[in-house]
């Protein structure tokens, strides 16, 4: 007989600590394997069913900061549609930490993943990641303070034949700008507007986005010439 223990029976198992736990939990909810469940006692419900309740939510609070960000995402793609790439997002795209209000970071990445995939999305919606891109710059700006213009139009008149070759103008240090393979800003003015407009979705631009005294300013450019 065991003599670790005074009656014999031997040490009883260390109960997982708090870390350990809450890793095991996050991980039951990402559908990986867990022994969570051997942790939940009593009650009408079985473990796996109470840690489904959980997962459930789980997807769904933050399918819905997914939505919130991407109005215009879920908006080509249809609500049903738009649920099962959150999801692919939320299970592969750990929460970090309580603040979800950057939680969407990434969620174009998501997409491209998931179009590699399934041709057929890919065929349907090509310019979705870029789309996703677009709206998260949106979601960044839109948390900036709006940018209060400095320039003094007056000082234009001093431009002269001598000096104009130095004349550079630098953007807000919080606009953003990128690349885009399809006219997303275009496509985004457009939802915006609820207007349904002919366009060529094979044009790239570029993008800026900045966050003006007005609102959310995007504004769709012509790409630079290649060299």
């Amino acid at each position: 007989m065991d003599s670790s223990s005074p009656d014999g029976l031997g040490a009883p198992a260390a109960s997982p600590s708090l870390h350990d736990l809450q890793q095991a939990f996050s991980q039951a909810l990402h559908y990986q394997a867990s022994d969570v469940t051997a942790q939940i006692h009593g009650g009408d419900f079985t473990p796996e069913q109470r840690v489904q309740i959980y997962r459930n939510n789980f997807i769904i609070s933050l399918t819905e900061v997914l939505q919130a960000t991407y109005p215009c995402t879920a908006a080509v793609v249809g609500e049903d549609c738009f649920d099962q790439l959150a999801r692919q997002h939320v299970l592969n795209t750990p929460l970090n930490h309580g603040d979800v209000s950057d939680y969407g970071d990434g969620f174009a990445e998501t997409l491209s993943t998931i179009m590699a995939e399934q041709p057929a999305l890919a065929e349907a919606v090509p310019y979705l990641p870029d789309l996703a891109r677009l709206e998260w710059l949106v979601d960044v700006a839109r948390q900036q303070p709006p940018i209060t213009p400095a320039f003094d139009m007056a000082q234009l008149a001093h431009i002269n034949d001598a000096n104009i070759g130095r004349l550079r103008f630098e953007p807000a240090a919080t606009t953003a700008c990128f690349d885009a393979h399809y006219p997303v800003a275009t496509l985004w003015q457009m939802i915006q507007r609820d207007e349904v407009e002919a366009i060529d979705m094979t044009q790239p631009e570029s993008v800026l986005v900045q966050h003006r005294e007005a609102g959310i300013w995007v504004q769709p450019t012509t790409p630079e010439a290649p060299p």
